[in-house]
């Protein structure tokens, strides 16, 4: 299917939150598998950041639980808001209990089309729904009775999606009813008790996703925004003097690339707002710290918890002073797109941190390899290698994935690859996919001249980026290497991954024109621009991988080698590098972005891939 095709998976409904879902799923018939198993969801949710996802296995059936919030989906990871200090149960019951992947991404930080990425298993040029607008559900909009494909129960917010003490919910396109004076995040996580309850009770397998607001900032009105409320026991939790929000050596640096202006100036008013909107976001944390633990003791209590897989992580991250920047996300910088990822369940090793570069689309196709159900071609993302078997499955579709030759159109894509099989991957072997696409259009409103078409060029957000984790150094050091590490009083946060051997790369491209290179083991605040200043056989090639990943869809995105190199032998950039394809590399035509734009066109993002011939990447 095209990615042009996609258009409709999320595109209706992305207005909706919802809060939680059950479905009878995965239940391993061959009518199940061709119809529904394939996340293709008309809907897409509201305006939430984290994601904590449970699967239940039951004999041949699986449950799957998902609590999906606002910001740990605007939940950063490299500020550690998900530290122990902060949410204790999340890092007792699924980081002790399971693993956490240190190295996880977002290839869209933005709330609405990273959790169509979610739902769907596809990238956002592939849904082009690369905005945020409508978070809320009306049910006026909707049929009697609506729920989304594949819902059982679809139980959206919809009134006062940001007023944590009256919000209101629609039962399936039903009337609202609203709750004055109770915390929202609190009775998010008693109807999540109740769903389990009662399917636990009936004795069968359910997914659930719950999407809480919180840390979201809060607003009574819609136009008035002030720190997110937290619940009144933690009002007055952490000492504002010992909870301030981390001050890294991007802190108080302009970078001229980015099409944000930063604050007029970083003073002490500056500090004190983003230190103030920290220590809120933090507490407002605490209660979804809280609905972690009583979802895990309710599934301990009923006698399951043994046979469910739980997810958690975010739809985007969020800067807070950054490059001097206020409060905000859909930026290709580590603060907007690294968030966190935790998972806990049968098979999954308990007090393991994984690496491994994944991203947000590897999450359907890593809850489908988990039901041993065949993985849809259409899919852009791989199994997570997080034990031996899901990275046998990770190789052999990897392997698997040959795309047909570039055209004009997009690429096509269609049947399904096994999850699993007899072939074997060594744990921690090299056969693991090193590319992940970053990518944004002006989604989040900053700069729009008016709703649907531009936005004012010098703000505008668009960009392309690949980051790049191999095997293989690709730079000399600067002399702002040495500095990094010796000068950051955060030196053991979470945005230093600890990745022997492994170095990640950043490279992107702005609707601007112009171009970043960041070596992020050695910078990883992305000071240093290394564009002008690296090999041209390395930046030709970096380049190319990117253009190959701008309008991919299915195996040429699980696998962009195989559009540069058909004729087989590339899975990664290391093999890239021998000097016989420097001609060929030199002679591929560059990213253009002509024109900034709020949303997806193909024709706006020229690549090498929308002129080539089939036969072209083998060698020059």
């Amino acid at each position: 299917m095209s990615c042009t095709r996609w258009l409709q998976c999320a595109w209706s409904w992305c207005r909706a939150c919802v809060r939680s879902v059950r479905r009878d799923v995965w239940v391993p018939t061959p009518e199940y598998r061709s119809a529904e198993v394939q996340f293709d969801f008309t809907y897409e949710g509201g305006r939430h950041a984290g994601v904590l996802t449970v699967v239940h296995s039951q004999r041949n059936r699986v449950q799957v639980y998902t609590v999906y919030r606002e910001l740990v989906g605007l939940q950063d990871d490299v500020y550690n808001s998900t530290g122990p200090k902060y949410m204790p149960a999340l890092n007792r019951l699924l980081g002790a209990g399971g693993t956490r992947m240190s190295n996880f991404v977002v290839p869209t930080g933005l709330c609405c089309p990273a959790r169509t990425s979610l739902l769907t298993g596809k990238l956002a040029h592939c849904t082009n729904a690369g905005q945020k607008f409508l978070n809320q559900y009306l049910e006026t909009y909707a049929p009697s009775g609506y729920a989304p494909a594949g819902f059982t129960h679809f139980e959206a917010l919809t009134v006062n999606a940001y007023n944590m003490t009256n919000s209101c919910f629609s039962l399936s396109g039903a009337a609202s009813t609203c709750y004055p004076g109770e915390y929202q995040t609190e009775l998010i996580m008693t109807k999540a008790l109740d769903y389990i309850g009662s399917y636990a009770a009936a004795n069968a397998p359910f997914l659930l996703y719950v999407a809480p607001t919180a840390p979201h900032r809060s607003s009574t009105d819609g136009i008035l925004w002030y720190p997110p409320t937290p619940a009144k026991q933690y009002a007055n939790l952490y000492s504002a003097s010992e909870n301030q929000v981390p001050r890294g050596l991007n802190w108080d640096f302009r970078n001229r690339n980015l099409p944000r202006r930063g604050a007029v100036a970083v003073d002490a008013t500056f500090e004190a707002f983003m230190d103030s909107l920290y220590l809120y976001r933090l507490r407002a944390l605490r209660s979804v710290d809280d609905l972690i633990g009583s979802i895990v003791g309710k599934l301990q209590r009923l006698g399951v918890l043994n046979n469910t897989y739980v997810i958690f992580t975010s739809d985007n991250g969020y800067h807070m002073g950054a490059f001097s920047l206020l409060d905000g996300k859909n930026l290709p910088i580590e603060e907007d797109v690294r968030v966190p990822f935790f998972i806990r369940g049968p098979g999954i090793p308990a007090g393991q941190v994984l690496p491994y570069q994944a991203n947000l689309v590897d999450l359907a196709p890593t809850i489908l390899a988990l039901a041993g159900l065949a993985l849809p071609g259409h899919l852009d993302g791989l199994p997570m290698p997080l034990n031996p078997q899901l990275a046998a499955a990770h190789t052999q579709v990897l392997l698997a994935s040959v795309a047909p030759a570039p055209e004009a159109s997009g690429q096509t894509e269609g049947g399904s690859v096994a999850a699993a099989g007899s072939e074997k991957a060594a744990w921690g072997g090299p056969m693991l996919r090193d590319t992940t696409i970053l990518e944004g259009w002006e989604g989040d409103a900053a700069a729009r001249t008016n709703f649907t078409v531009d936005v004012v060029a010098n703000l505008s957000a668009h960009y392309k980026a690949l980051r790049l984790c191999t095997d293989t150094k690709l730079l000399q050091p600067s002399p702002r290497d040495a500095q990094t590490a010796a000068g950051d009083p955060n030196l053991f946060s979470a945005r230093y991954v600890l990745d022997p051997g492994v170095t990640c790369y950043k490279y992107t491209v702005w609707c601007q024109g112009n171009r970043e290179l960041y070596d992020l083991a050695a910078d990883p605040y992305e000071l240093s621009n290394r564009i002008t200043t690296a090999p041209l056989r390395i930046a030709n090639r970096l380049d190319a991988v990117l253009s190959a990943l701008v309008h991919c869809s299915g195996a040429s995105c699980r696998n962009p080698y195989s559009l540069l190199h058909p004729g087989g032998g590339v899975w990664n950039f290391s093999g890239t590098l021998p000097s016989q394809y420097d001609p060929m590399y030199r002679g591929l035509s560059k990213l253009r972005i002509l024109r900034c734009r709020s949303s997806y066109d193909p024709a706006n993002e020229l690549t090498w891939t929308q002129t080539a011939v089939a036969g072209t990447g083998t060698s020059g």
